[in-house]
């Protein structure tokens, strides 16, 4: 066996562990069944929705959250127009005009961070959510997370479970997948007390969240990660509302997807070296013993994969060239039979059809999840393009991370 393959068995084996670990942690607590009951009380929120250049979606973001089913004398959605140069103010300021419920606030261009900071200022609720202005909530999302809040008083901030919204082509429908898969390790990070991110999209936080550890910060574009590691640690409990759903808009071409998704990994990178006290620390659970280094063990091990799946195409190509070219005869194209004695039986093979029938078992959980449905074509573009693209985003990340070169937000 060559050093190389040897370093792929050992990949494949830290993820099935992890992966068998996870659907252990399901069994063992499985996610509550959504109830018909309503809170017992309805503390004030305030929703920021910052934005910038936003103008396509922020109708539609300004619309569910004035259908959301919570007493309107409680609810105040703050826009915090971020130095927008489109039509995004003069949206806001004609939802602000017909309906009380809505402030707008205008600033200069400061970043996301920024324009939170401002709206957590203007705020006096016992619950500050943000949303932002690409992403929009089902109808029961607060009253759901509310609930969530209730279930213990030492929750300090909720996450909800992430959809995409309306996936049409095959990027989308491969991310629609990809966030399902989120959602079962959402939720399995709960029932850990560690999860790792308190998303954009409708996290909801109690206004002492501020008070105690401070607003959001610069933090590599990546502000609610790094709050997220911040109020671990501090000792602060996160959990998540499966049954509130929030829906998102994703990129749809590969250069916009790999622009984001770099920014979340390089995000990951310099907020773990930035919090690195908290790696194998047991003072802070299972987020400092299991989740972090994972994290960091799973994006290695993915640019790993993909250098030396690189490595063995080329090597195949060079071999097939130098072939041709000392016999003068060219490669044979074949069609392709399956022949049952000649399948491959190998540890490899087996562990890869094991990782990749347990990644399965863990989307399918996360529709149980939040009961829904995906579609074959979905299932087919995530299994035939993710690998295929998400190296290029580990690179960069990598690579931005080792210059310390600031990540792109858009």
């Amino acid at each position: 066996m060559d050093i190389g393959a040897f370093g792929i068995y050992i990949c494949l084996f830290i993820g099935l562990y992890f992966e068998v670990f996870l659907l252990i942690s399901f069994l063992e607590r499985r996610p509550e069944v959504k109830s018909a009951a309503t809170p017992k009380r309805y503390p004030s929120v305030s929703i920021l929705v910052p934005s910038f250049n936003e103008e396509k979606t922020i109708a539609g973001t300004l619309q569910s959250l004035l259908d959301l089913t919570y007493p309107k004398d409680k609810l105040e959605i703050v826009v915090i127009n971020d130095g927008s140069k489109d039509k995004t103010a003069e949206i806001a300021a004609r939802f602000a005009a017909e309906h009380p419920q809505i402030k707008l606030l205008n600033k200069e261009n400061g970043g996301k961070y920024t324009a939170l900071n401002v709206g957590i200022e203007h705020s006096s609720a016992e619950l500050i959510g943000c949303l932002d202005a690409d992403s929009f909530v089902a109808k029961d999302a607060l009253v759901e997370a509310v609930k969530q809040f209730e279930t213990d008083s030492s929750i300090m901030a909720i996450t909800p479970a992430m959809k995409v919204y309306q996936p049409r082509k095959v990027l989308e429908l491969m991310q629609s997948v990809e966030y399902m898969f989120g959602i079962f390790y959402k939720k399995m990070f709960d029932n850990l007390s560690a999860i790792n991110v308190l998303p954009g999209p409708f996290s909801i936080y109690k206004s002492d969240v501020f008070r105690k550890i401070g607003g959001f910060k610069h933090a590599h574009n990546t502000e609610d990660m790094e709050i997220t590691f911040r109020m671990h640690a501090h000792g602060l409990r996160i959990a998540n509302a499966h049954t509130a759903l929030v829906y998102t808009t994703v990129p749809n071409t590969v250069a916009a997807l790999v622009k984001q998704r770099t920014r979340w990994s390089q995000g990951f990178l310099q907020n773990s070296r930035d919090y690195s006290y908290m790696f194998f620390n047991p003072r802070f659970g299972n987020f400092g013993m299991l989740v972090l280094p994972f994290g960091l063990i799973a994006f290695c091990a993915g640019l790993y994969t993909a250098s030396y799946a690189l490595y063995r195409a080329v090597s195949f190509v060079l071999t097939r060239a130098l072939d041709m070219f000392a016999t003068h005869i060219p490669p044979h194209l074949s069609t392709p039979h399956l022949q049952w004695f000649y399948i491959n039986t190998s540890m490899m093979t087996f562990l890869v059809i094991t990782v990749l029938g347990m990644t399965f078992v863990a989307i399918f959980l996360g529709q149980h999840i939040t009961k829904s449905r995906l579609s074959i074509t979905s299932f087919v573009s995530y299994f035939v393009l993710f690998g295929l693209i998400a190296p290029l985003w580990l690179a960069r990340a990598a690579w931005g991370a080792l210059r310390a070169q600031e990540s792109a937000w858009r």
